[in-house]
């Protein structure tokens, strides 16, 4: 398999070791590697922190970050990222998660599927492939 990118609601899936969570953790043991962008790592703090508090929020992304499941992509995505929110009507997050799969050329994994993305995708197929945790 080839690299993977993950959306943030991949992440917190993860993190609450959801049963859509171990279908994403699967797919990343076959991955040859997997990233995740900086504003998803933020979405997943936030998260957490409304959730379980500052401390244990700060826990979880270093415990994601250090096992090597998902390395955080250091590069800036902004002509990338803004380019595709230019011509899409899509979060701005996704946009992000869409143009790192592109640069890495590999694919998108969310969640569960999304309207918008849905849409998007039936006016115009995007340049890489979107896999949906939920649907593994």
């Amino acid at each position: 398999m080839k690299s993977l990118v993950l959306d943030a609601s991949t992440l917190i899936e993860l993190a609450y070791a959801t049963p859509t969570g171990e279908k994403i953790k699967n797919l990343l043991g076959d991955a040859d590697e997997a990233f995740t962008t900086e504003l998803a790592l933020t979405e997943l703090y936030y998260i957490l922190c409304r959730t379980l508090g500052a401390r244990l929020a700060d826990e979880k992304l270093n415990d994601l970050i250090s096992s090597n499941y998902v390395i955080p992509y250091g590069e800036p995505l902004i002509s990338e990222a803004g380019k595709i929110k230019c011509e899409r009507k899509m979060s701005l997050a996704d946009c992000h998660v869409i143009a790192l799969a592109m640069k890495i050329n590999g694919s998108a994994v969310f969640a569960r599927r999304e309207k918008e993305l849905d849409r998007e995708n039936k006016r115009r197929v995007f340049e890489v492939e979107l896999v949906f945790g939920e649907e593994l």
